[in-house]
Formats: structure tokens, sequence, C-alpha cells
């Protein structure tokens, strides 16, 4: 299973997890988020607003999912955001205790 985050421009958040949704991924975390790129970042102490969407994939879906999260975000310009892709090695649901990655 992979942990995707991806940081989009704000106005286009619903429509990128609508179609990670699509993909069909269940679950979807959002957060309102700012930050700087490398390269022509704002004034000092300035930050960009941008919305940051995590969900949990199974791998055969993660090139849909990534491909998904491009053709919805990209405008064209400079600044759209970026897709970051790390391994799950487990995961815990709190209630029922059940540990694993199978059923997240």
């Amino acid at each position: 299973m992979k942990k995707v985050e991806a940081i989009v421009q704000s106005g286009v958040k619903d429509a990128v997890v609508a179609a990670i949704k699509k993909v069909g991924v269940g679950g979807v975390t959002t957060h309102q988020v700012q930050g700087q790129g490398a390269q022509d970042p704002p004034l000092v102490g300035q930050y960009f607003s941008r919305d940051m969407i995590i969900c949990v994939v199974d791998d055969p879906k993660l090139d849909d999912v990534i491909d998904a999260i491009a053709n919805v975000a990209c405008t064209g310009t400079k600044g759209d955001g970026k897709v970051f892709v790390t391994d799950v090695c487990d995961a815990l649901d709190i209630c029922t205790k059940k540990r694993g990655t199978m059923d997240i």
C-alpha cells in the first residue's frame, strides 16, 4: 500500500477528491496548508496557500490515482502543486484495534 500526499491549488481540491474517488479510493483526508516552493518563493515570511489531499491506495491503483490527480490539478502554470508517494508499512484501526494494511 502507498500513501499519496497531493498538494494542489485550493480551487481544484473538490475536483481532485472526486477524481480520486472515481478511481476507487474510499477515504481521503484534506488539510489547508501553506508553504514555499524551491523556485521563486514569495517575499520572505510569505507563503502560498494550498490544499493537501492524503489517501492510502493499493499498489495496483497507484498510477491511476496519480494520473487522476495530475489530470485534474494541472492548469499549465507554475505552482500547480506536487504529489508525494510513500510506503505504508502498517496501520491500526483505533476502535477495533485491527492492524495491517488490508481494508484501510
